[in-house]
């Protein structure tokens, strides 16, 4: 599983306040990107799966936010989409370039270039937050026709010169600012050996002979205006360290009708035209893969790469000619997620770099014609590399979209047997060919599946918390309790001392059950595994935890029974028409599912509202700070588990474990469950009225539970009166809106993969019959009822389904739930589409984490299409 160090976000299409950071975009299909070049394309670029969770949000210009390899965070409006129902492809410009959609009229003026850029300001026909600077003291002449600005400063400036040309400078663009430069970055004597260790470095080099000799053309002397009058010239300028001969000799024209003198064509020639520009020496540009790079050496050896910025200066020696070369970063291809650049582009001229890139039309169709002879060249000698021989096959697939790759036994995919398939899902195999069915043998984030650990033998290794020996194992962990001891037949827990504290042992009642006894007096008893934590006993089975005979604690928590009003089920009401409200929905719905008033829900909101911030995004880390979520849980002073961190996130998770409450913790509902939770363990803290969770939970004044929620449970320095005006707001969209329960719902909540579908054919010929959904980070997550109804069976350890559930429903329809880690509901429960029916996980004939779901109509067994139903 890759570990982003940034996150991409995403603001809402009517956004005008980007001081947030906007909402986490994180279902990519393929990387995105970030490509620039020195007074050319600044653009972002990615590629979005259609299910994603934020996908709506993704239109026509919105503002995406990503860091840059400077560091900063910089804006890119969409400007083109291209949707292909499975993808959303999209590119976005740099929001500063949002300075084009202004006009200039007429602007002719002389001065220096900081001077040029302040009329060009000034010379605007709308305002607009831009701001136009140079550093640049030479003078020149500037003139600018109904033309855009930025058009007119390194574009097409009405036929005439652009800006950046005629100063020869280069435009830096960051935020608001447009900077016109001598030049964009800086020599710190930064070396590369091209050639060396390299997959992929492409060079280019000027086709026709430089000049070594200049002819150089001034303005027109000033006189009379009817006279006619020659510009000034300055004639053979000879390039300084070249022995020029007649044979040799290569004359170049140049044109500046700034020179207005001799001297002044003398001083251009030598300072700008040899020294600066070097236009006397061959031009050359390469192109470096860091990709392919660290791929063939240790990645600390070009960590310094990320350190290079754009106008950067490289030495280097190419190894095949032995040649010195100083060249220019002129572009760069960016991951902005993982920090790091995929591609180089340097050249020993900005000005041949961008013509040799841009390209002409047909040196690009030749290139794309030419590339699928090149893959194909690559994939076999990668299925070279890979099988050692060269028996075998790799293929793409689909050819023309790839999206996972497939190693086979024989070159023809309708003849193949034995067959790899890797893609987002992990590592799968398959003994009856490409179609499958597919044993998960890795997953996703890099675990073996210990079913295909079938051979050999296990010598000399360590399973973590865990040592066995022979028919005795035990585990030892970290936490408060230090070994768990088994051995003939018993199984005793001992603290860190060493001192027991519990026994666990089977009992023959009238099924098969656990009893486990404390020292304290309390005990638990339940047909089917425990989990320990802390000094209680907590089973998603909801079993009863008694201490001396008294129960001290039942349910799933978290959750809502299913008789309680609302709860979150995945859709929303016409008022949430922005990513900010659907996410409001969903605390709302959750905490009037747990039992609060919409005065009191609409409490919290008001301070998610102040904490969070207008976006409303539970997955906000407090910037520059130590909270995290929500409502900004802060375990940095005071926590109520574990001890102070300045990692919010972190504590999050720690209070997400010990509530007990499943699936995806950055989720909104997930989130209100765990509030609901620490609100009796140790949150609230009664410092006004009411002091009570209950009296809380009963308020019928907004305003007033903003306010009380702030003090009991945010526990602030100082109170935010806004947060009640935030509070009367959301009150006011929500109260008396219906919370509609949505017929048939994906019962998988979270960011997933169709791992197979229903009609994909098994071993014994037969078809699946249900489609296995697997989440997409590989861990296990809660599974929801897709449809209200009643359990009807609860079946645990079955040799195929392994813990399954079956529930039935009002019309004949019933809904199978395989392979459950763990189930949490009982025969004759009555659920709705907000109740968690357990978690997902490998029992059974399983290889890997995930749910098989199947819809049965008209009878037991009787499968149709899930897909008939909901909409996955």
């Amino acid at each position: 599983m890759i570990l982003y160090p940034d996150d991409v976000y995403i603001y809402d299409i009517d956004e005008t306040d980007f001081t947030h950071n906007g909402f986490p975009l994180i279902d990519f299909w393929e990387e995105p990107e970030i490509n620039r070049k020195i007074n050319g394309r600044y653009a972002f670029t990615g590629e979005y799966f259609k299910q994603g969770q934020l996908a709506d949000l993704i239109k026509h210009n919105a503002v995406i936010r990503a860091k840059v390899p400077d560091g900063s965070w910089q804006k890119f409006r969409i400007s083109s989409i291209e949707d292909d129902q499975e993808t959303i492809s999209f590119t976005a410009r740099f929001k500063g370039l949002d300075a084009n959609r202004n006009f200039i009229d007429k602007l002719i003026t002389t001065g220096t270039v900081s001077n040029i850029m302040a009329k060009v300001q000034t010379s605007l026909e709308f305002d607009q937050p831009y701001i136009y600077r140079s550093n640049m003291t030479t003078s020149h002449q500037f003139t600018v026709k109904q033309n855009h600005p930025i058009d007119a400063l390194i574009g097409s400036n009405s036929g005439g010169q652009n800006l950046a040309s005629i100063c020869s400078g280069e435009l830096d663009m960051y935020d608001n600012t447009f900077y016109m430069k001598d030049r964009i970055g800086s020599d710190n004597g930064f070396r590369v050996d091209f050639g060396i260790n390299l997959e992929y470095i492409k060079e280019t080099i000027e086709e026709s002979d430089p000049p070594n000799t200049l002819y150089l053309v001034g303005a027109v002397p000033e006189g009379d205006y009817d006279a006619e009058r020659e510009p000034i010239t300055l004639k053979y300028l000879e390039a300084p360290g070249i022995k020029i001969t007649e044979e040799n000799r290569v004359i170049g024209k140049y044109e500046n009708q700034d020179c207005k003198t001799i001297a002044d064509l003398q001083r251009w020639g030598n300072e700008v035209l040899i020294k600066k520009e070097q236009v006397h020496l061959p031009k050359t540009s390469h192109e470096i893969s860091v990709v392919d790079l660290a791929n063939t050496i240790e990645y600390e050896e070009i960590a310094d790469l990320v350190k290079l910025q754009l106008g950067d200066t490289i030495y280097g020696t190419l190894q095949n000619e032995d040649k010195q070369v100083v060249e220019r970063v002129v572009e760069y291809t960016w991951y902005p997620r993982l920090n790091e650049y995929k591609k180089l582009g340097t050249g020993s001229s900005v000005s041949f770099y961008t013509e040799k890139s841009e390209g002409k039309i047909n040196t690009v169709i030749n290139k794309i014609e030419q590339k699928g002879d090149f893959l194909q060249e690559n994939i076999l000698n990668a299925t070279q590399l890979i099988t050692g021989n060269e028996t075998g096959n790799i293929m793409q697939w689909p050819k023309n979209r790839p999206r996972e790759l497939r190693i086979m036994d024989t070159e023809d995919e309708n003849t193949a047997k034995k067959v790899w398939r890797w893609n987002l899902g992990g590592l799968g195999f398959s003994n009856n060919g490409v179609d499958g069915p597919f044993e998960l043998a890795i997953t996703q984030d890099g675990h073996i599946v210990a079913n295909f650990i079938k051979v050999g033998v296990l010598s000399a290794i360590d399973i973590e918390g865990v040592n066995i020996y022979g028919s005795k194992i035990e585990t030892i962990n970290d936490g408060q309790y230090g070994m768990l001891r088994m051995q003939n037949g018993t199984i005793q827990f001992f603290d860190k001392k060493g001192k027991s504290f519990g026994l666990l042992t089977l009992t023959n009642l009238d099924k098969p059950s656990i009893l486990l006894q404390h020292n304290d007096g309390s005990f638990f008893m339940d047909a089917d595994s425990a989990t320990l934590t802390h000094s209680k006993v907590i089973n998603l089975n909801a079993p009863k935890v008694l201490k001396n005979g008294v129960e001290i604690g039942s349910g799933t928590p978290g959750t809502g029974s299913a008789g309680n009003e609302g709860g979150w089920n995945g859709t929303y009401p016409s008022v949430a028409d922005t990513q900010a409200k659907k996410f409001a929905w969903e605390a709302w719905t959750t905490l009037r599912g747990l039992g609060y008033s919409e005065a009191a829900a609409a409490g919290i909101l008001g301070n998610i509202n102040g904490e969070a911030g207008p976006s409303m995004n539970p997955d906000t880390d407090q910037i520059g700070g130590p909270a995290y979520g929500a409502v900004q849980f802060d375990g940095s002073s005071s926590t109520i588990v574990g001890s102070p961190t300045n990692d919010g996130r972190e504590y999050f998770q720690r209070l997400h474990k010990a509530s007990g409450v499943g699936g995806d913790y950055k989720t909104m509902s997930v989130q209100m469950a765990v509030v609901n939770w620490t609100m009796t363990n140790g949150q609230w803290i009664g410092k006004i009225n009411p002091t009570t969770v209950s009296g809380y939970k009963a308020m019928t004044d907004a305003r007033t539970a903003a306010t009380v929620f702030e003090r009991n449970f945010e526990r602030p320095a100082s109170t935010h009166p806004e947060r009640s005006n935030y509070a009367q707001y959301w009150y006011d969209l929500f109260k008396g809106v219906a919370i509609e329960k949505k017929d048939w719902v994906n019962p998988i909540r979270v960011p997933y993969l169709i791992w197979q579908e229903w009609d994909n054919i098994q071993d014994d010929g037969n078809k699946h019959g249900g489609i296995d959904i697997t989440p997409k980070n590989g861990a296990s997550s809660a599974v929801y009822a897709a449809r209200a109804g009643t359990v009807y069976q609860v079946v645990p350890n079955d040799s195929v389904g392994g813990n399954y559930m079956v529930v039935k429903h009002s019309d004949g329809y019933y809904t199978y739930y395989g392979h459950f880690a763990s189930m949490s509901a009982k025969v004759g429960d009555n659920v709705t589409t907000d109740t968690v029916l357990g978690m997902s996980g490998q029992t059974g004939k399983a290889s890997g984490i995930h749910l098989h779901f199947e819809v049965w109509k008209d009878g037991e067994w009787q499968r149709i299409n899930p897909r008939d139903v909901i909409k996955f």
